[in-house]
């Protein structure tokens, strides 16, 4: 082989073993930056339902980020003895002092009743629990129906939403969801809402009136609709009768161009000043009375015909026309006044009257 070439070997092999060289001490560098310090805390390794007592086989301990650590978080198991949760702990979640009761403490309740507000617990069906998919922490409206009852003062039936954007606090007697996410969901017979002492005493005395039903509701919906009553009169109606999917969907998110709303505005005022239009009265006059008819602007036809005002003919005062002094001849024109008419146009006046 040629001097030349084994010099070229020799150099391709020097650069190559300085390259991997330097790459391996990259590749050092790197992993000590990464590297961090652990703390072991413990872990749920099955979800741990409410009220459940807590056993060593139902928790273990990870390796948790030191700078990560939650704040409470148990890192020895004789914290968990004779301990509960409060709440439900899912699988993976760190075992949080929050989270649990004291030691031998069974949870209650009643004692978890924000201060102020009352639990009032009515009976529900398939058709009054929306068929079983209500859960504790759902939002409802609650809808009064009350049946034609002359007696207590109901002509007709119809139905009313008396309260709106109620909490339920319990279904049966469970008072937390379930976790496995409420595959297993059964109807309920009881629910149990939380209130303020004045709607626990709407909700008694509706119970004695009518019957309830319980509207679910978006979990972010915080409007309050207008609380109308319907009837059979509204029931038969053409208004509301059918849903678009815009409606399903919910009200756009989109924002106005600028001035579009106060415009938008504007013309919804007119449009309304002209759907609310007063009717007019017209005053019809026959042989010897007068009366007063009230007819509709947008139809023309009478609404009432108001038979209490009729006048006597004679009773109409119709203004008197003044007599005038000089009555012109109908058969001789009125001749023009020629001096009048000459001061005014001067002398070259057009046209001569005199012929």
């Amino acid at each position: 082989m040629r001097p030349k070439s084994l010099l070229l070997l020799a150099l391709a092999l020097g650069c190559g073993l300085v390259a991997s060289i330097g790459i391996s001490q990259v590749m050092e560098k790197k992993e000590t930056v990464v590297g961090y310090e652990t703390e072991p805390i413990y872990v749920a390794n099955v979800n741990i339902n409410l009220n459940d007592p807590i056993e060593p086989s139902m928790v273990s301990l990870h390796d948790w980020p030191k700078g990560k650590v939650p704040p409470g978080a148990i890192k020895s198991l004789d914290e968990l003895e004779s301990r509960r949760p409060r709440t439900t702990i899912y699988q993976g979640e760190p075992i949080l002092e929050g989270k649990l009761m004291a030691e031998g403490e069974v949870h209650d309740p009643i004692g978890s009743i924000p201060p102020g507000m009352r639990l009032k617990t009515i009976s529900v069906d398939a058709e009054k629990s929306a068929a079983g998919l209500l859960s504790p922490g759902d939002r409802v409206d609650i809808q009064l129906f009350v049946g034609r009852n002359p007696q207590q003062g109901f002509n007709v039936a119809r139905t009313k939403v008396i309260l709106q954007n109620i909490r339920i606090y319990a279904v049966d007697q469970t008072v937390q969801r379930a976790s496995e996410g409420g595959e297993d969901r059964s109807i309920a017979k009881t629910v149990s809402l939380l209130l303020t002492p004045e709607q626990a005493n709407k909700i008694a005395l509706a119970e004695q009136v009518g019957t309830l039903n319980l509207i679910p509701r978006s979990p972010g919906d915080e409007a309050v609709t207008d609380d109308t009553e319907m009837d059979l009169s509204v029931l038969f109606g053409d208004r509301d009768s059918h849903n678009t999917r815009k409606k399903e969907q919910g009200p756009a998110t989109a924002q106005a161009a600028p001035g579009e709303g106060f415009l938008s505005g504007l013309m919804a005022q007119v449009k309304k000043a002209q759907d609310e239009k007063p009717p007019f009265v017209m005053t019809i006059l026959e042989a010897e009375q007068m009366r007063e008819v009230e007819f509709d602007p947008k139809t023309g036809k009478p609404i009432r015909d108001n038979g209490s005002t009729t006048k006597p003919a004679s009773a109409l005062q119709v203004p008197a026309v003044p007599a005038s002094t000089t009555t012109p001849s109908p058969t001789q024109p009125d001749q023009p006044n020629l001096e009048e008419l000459e001061k005014e146009f001067g002398s070259e006046f057009p046209i001569d009257f005199q012929r």
